[in-house]
């Protein structure tokens, strides 16, 4: 099977198109080690959407993507309301390691994807 140079162009195109939106998107990933360091989870998107943060004790949002806040739960479901739970801002994160340290268990985290920081989930 020949392809046409336009063909080949064309493909390439394409997938540079599908690619280029996620890869402006931020990610955060969480670690079990208070560095960033020990067990590594998922990347997940910065987006404010809320994901589990148990038995995890710092993060990591992807550098270069400009600024970010991410709120953190002691609840497991990042509660909107504000009631019956401990929160915590950590503003401006791009790239460092956070330590989460808050004298509490976090149970959830959501990742806004700009300075803004969010209560819970829209």
């Amino acid at each position: 099977m020949r392809f046409s140079t336009t063909a080949l162009a064309y493909l390439a195109s394409a997938l540079l198109s599908a690619l280029a939106p996620q890869m402006a998107q931020a990610g955060i990933t969480a670690f079990s080690g208070s560095s960033c360091d020990g067990d590594v989870g998922l990347d997940v998107p910065c987006d404010g959407s809320c994901h589990q943060f148990d038995e995890r004790h710092s993060f990591r949002v992807d550098s270069g993507t400009g600024t970010h806040c991410v709120t953190v739960f002691e609840d497991p479901d990042c509660p909107r309301d504000g009631m019956g739970f401990h929160q915590a801002f950590f503003e401006g994160q791009t790239g460092q390691c956070t330590n989460v340290n808050i004298g509490t268990n976090v149970r959830s985290f959501l990742c806004a994807p700009d300075d803004t920081c969010l209560l819970g989930p829209p």
